[in-house]
């Protein structure tokens, strides 16, 4: 009877052991698991993009419109939020088809939407990336700045292909920077007023005085 007793014993050490060791497997696990600051508010149907900066300064300003849209809504970032240079958020990005049309089903929202991405950073300086197909990214996107434009590296979920924005974004600045070279040449010319002097009078010729005999 003590045998047995004894061996019930060291079998609940055992299987106690046991329990607190996965506990502590799961708390490791947990506590190194990357935590991301989060943009944007997590639901159904939002894009879920780990979105890192690598371009250089801290990004203060995201704001996301179709191409169809004419101006920007609010920045998705906190007032006093900022993505800082080489740092990686979650960004969850709800785009307004799948808002009208929750429940519905994918089927029915609308894909390969062009998405426009303003993006302010820290200096003030605002870049733009002119088509990004945020349907199309693998969960992973890079933001980087070369050549004066911010563009985006991913992998694209329908082809499996690693795809970079830089070339189009390039275009895109080329094609404005042509636009507004065109609209100031194209301007009239301001009109000069010019001032034409009054020809000057002659003065009559004196009379001359008669002469005395």
């Amino acid at each position: 009877m003590k045998a047995k007793r004894v061996w019930g014993l060291v079998l609940a050490a055992a299987m106690c052991m046991a329990v607190a060791g996965c506990g502590q497997k799961e708390a490791e696990t947990a506590s190194t698991e990357p935590q991301y600051q989060v943009i944007g508010t997590e639901a159904e149907g939002a894009y879920d993009i780990l979105l890192k900066n690598s371009i250089g300064q801290d990004v203060t300003g995201i704001s996301v419109k179709t191409s169809e849209e004419e101006e920007y809504p609010a920045n998705m970032l906190a007032s006093d939020a900022v993505l800082k240079n080489g740092e990686t958020a979650e960004w969850f990005y709800m785009p307004e088809e799948a808002a009208e049309t929750e429940g519905v089903g994918e089927k029915d929202v609308a894909l390969n939407v062009v998405y426009q991405v303003q993006i302010t950073l820290a200096d003030g300086t605002v870049y733009e990336l002119s088509a990004l197909g945020v349907d199309d990214i693998d969960q992973n996107a890079e933001l980087c700045l070369e050549d004066d434009v911010v563009f985006a590296k991913y992998t694209s979920k329908a082809s499996g292909d690693s795809v970079s924005t830089k070339e189009q974004e390039v275009a895109a600045k080329a094609q404005k920077d042509a636009e507004s070279q065109e609209a100031v040449t194209s301007e009239p010319a301001p009109v000069e007023e010019v001032q034409q002097e009054a020809p000057a009078q002659q003065s009559a010729p004196a009379a001359s005085e008669p002469q005395q005999a």
